[in-house]
């Protein structure tokens, strides 16, 4: 049997063990992937870490979340895919026959989950055990169903982001976000954040008002497009007065509250006063602490609706696809760091250091460990 190379967390708190797993045999609706690049974003540090309550696989097992590949074989039923194709893998797995997924919304899965990362309920950890092998693998399984074609004017690189891209994207498309409309981002200098500045641009915004405290990355988000985004420190005095100031009274059309694990929803509660009447609010801070709402009356009188968004929809990574492949999209802010597969250590303990939102940090699987940017 044919060896390959993967990184497992044996058990939270400690290093990931380096090994070799068996060589994966596609079931017949699933395609087999060799991966170039698996990505790491900041709560990657947390959850190996045990700092959230998600609920992880079966251990000792392969982690790893985002991961783009190049298809190497494919089950004997998977029908349009074939060996060669470029790829990104959504890990976002779910079981397609609950009363959510029959109506089209995936997202609510009772049994959804993270493949190579985590779940949020017990239920669902026997999907997740079923595709054992994450991202820092050299070779991994997909439902064929869950991968989407790459054209060649997206590197691999970029391509390993795409779960938090996508998750921007998403919850952007969701809140009805589009050309000439205003948007406040809450945690704009990171992951998300950054990522919803560049989506915002392609996708018409007319301003873009963002808060965060890291005084220098503020200032790299702003030179994104000056004329078009602007920021405030949530230490320099009252952002909802400066939201306002910045929108002729009105507040904002779209409130995107991206706050990182340990953030305090009070600024959201803040922030969601600064939404104009009729406006929306998308909340993806999956690891923020407290509630949130407003008084019966002032969701009565001002009407702003307020939702949660936690990943993209099929037709939501095909359009972001579509948009960075023109252009339209402009991820030449990301500044790539990599490491080899020996090093994943090194590179869980880089990103727990939060570097922001522009800097890419991807784990390479395979033997070199060093991946050119296409």
């Amino acid at each position: 049997m044919t060896k390959i190379n993967v990184a497992r967390l044996v058990k939270p708190g400690q290093p990931l063990e380096c090994g070799t797993a068996d060589m994966p045999a596609p079931g017949p609706k699933d395609v087999r992937v060799r991966v170039a690049a698996c990505g790491l974003v900041p709560n990657t540090y947390n959850i190996v870490n045990g700092r959230t309550p998600f609920i992880l696989q079966d251990l000792p097992a392969v982690f790893g979340l985002d991961v783009s590949g190049t298809i190497d074989a494919v089950g004997e039923n998977v029908l349009h895919l074939k060996v060669g194709d470029r790829v990104y893998v959504d890990p976002f797995l779910t079981c397609e026959t609950c009363h959510h997924c029959r109506r089209g919304r995936r997202d609510l899965c009772a049994y959804h989950c993270l493949r190579g990362y985590c779940a949020w309920s017990p239920e669902a950890v026997p999907l997740l055990n079923s595709y054992p092998l994450g991202g820092m693998s050299e070779y991994i399984l997909s439902p064929h169903n869950k991968v989407a074609l790459l054209p060649d004017s997206i590197d691999f690189l970029t391509a390993a982001r795409f779960g938090y891209i996508g998750t921007t994207f998403g919850a952007l498309a969701k809140g009805g976000f589009g050309p000439g409309q205003t948007l406040l981002i809450n945690g704009i200098t990171g992951t998300l954040g950054v990522a919803a500045v560049a989506i915002a641009l392609g996708m018409g915004a007319s301003r873009i008002l963002g808060t965060g405290r890291n005084r220098e990355l503020l200032a790299k988000v702003r030179q994104m497009a000056p004329e078009r985004v602007d920021v405030k420190s949530a230490e320099d005095g009252d952002v909802v007065s400066w939201v306002q100031s910045q929108t002729a009274g009105y507040g904002v059309d779209v409130l995107y509250d991206c706050l990182g694990v340990g953030g305090d929803t009070e600024s959201t509660n803040k922030l969601i006063t600064a939404v104009k009447d009729g406006g929306k609010a998308v909340l993806v801070a999956g690891g923020a602490v407290g509630d949130v709402g407003r008084p019966y009356f002032e969701h009565l009188m001002h009407d702003v609706q307020i939702m949660g968004s936690q990943w993209f929809t099929d037709i939501d990574l095909e359009r972001m696809i579509a948009m960075i492949a023109s252009g339209a999209i402009d991820m030449s802010y990301l500044n790539h760091r990599q490491f080899s597969l020996s090093e994943v250590n090194d590179a869980i303990n880089f990103i727990g250091n939060r570097p922001g939102g522009f800097t890419n940090v991807v784990v390479i699987p395979g033997q070199f460990g060093q991946l050119a940017s296409l």
